[in-house]
């Protein structure tokens, strides 16, 4: 059986070869199945990633949800914390690269976890129980661990082939309550 550090590498090296045009084709199916389910995330509080290289694109879907008056948030990080902040987006040209090249806002309000509605994960890889597996670094894992709003829902963004058997969770892995893909709306609850 695989280690989570094999699979991590194993979908990650997979992700890479992936071309351009999946990559388009992928986000435009996933967006038709957030369209589909618009209600959903009409006017809710919603964390989302801003993807960098072969991840599930989200720009097209922050600027879809942001039209449905949603406010969006994207997680900030510091050279010396695990613990990430989801910071509100308002002005795309405001954005600026952080330690690890993503994008994140600068100066703009902060908002506990708990009090977001949706928060969005990035995943390398997912399983049908609802865990998923990341870049290894645990920022979602710490930082969501103290969720204490049970009516935020975590939903994994991902592509369908990253769906496996078993990301092999421990005590400390945070539990998402469905996943989107470039396929199906999966609900694990």
């Amino acid at each position: 059986m695989a280690t989570k550090s094999e699979l991590r590498k194993k979908f990650i090296e997979f992700r890479k070869s992936i071309s351009k045009e999946y990559l388009l084709a992928a986000e435009e199916k996933l967006l038709n199945l957030v369209v589909n389910h618009k209600d959903y995330f009409k006017g809710q509080k919603i964390a989302c990633y801003w993807s960098i290289g072969n991840e599930m694109p989200t720009q097209k879907l922050i600027q879809y949800l942001a039209g449905l008056d949603s406010a969006i948030y994207l997680p900030t990080v510091a050279e010396d914390s695990k613990i990430m902040k989801f910071c509100l987006l308002e002005d795309y040209q405001d954005l600026k690269a952080n330690i690890y090249n993503i994008l994140e806002p600068v100066d703009t309000p902060e908002i506990d976890p708990s009090d977001l509605d949706i928060i969005l994960l990035p995943c390398v890889c997912f399983d049908e129980k609802g865990y998923r597996i990341g870049m290894g670094k645990g920022y979602y894992d710490y930082s969501l661990s103290d969720l204490n709003n049970k009516s935020t829902e975590l939903i994994v963004i991902a592509f369908e082939f990253q769906k496996i058997d078993d990301c092999l969770h421990g005590n400390h892995d945070v539990k998402a309550n469905s996943c989107i893909t470039d396929e199906y709306f999966y609900n694990f609850d």
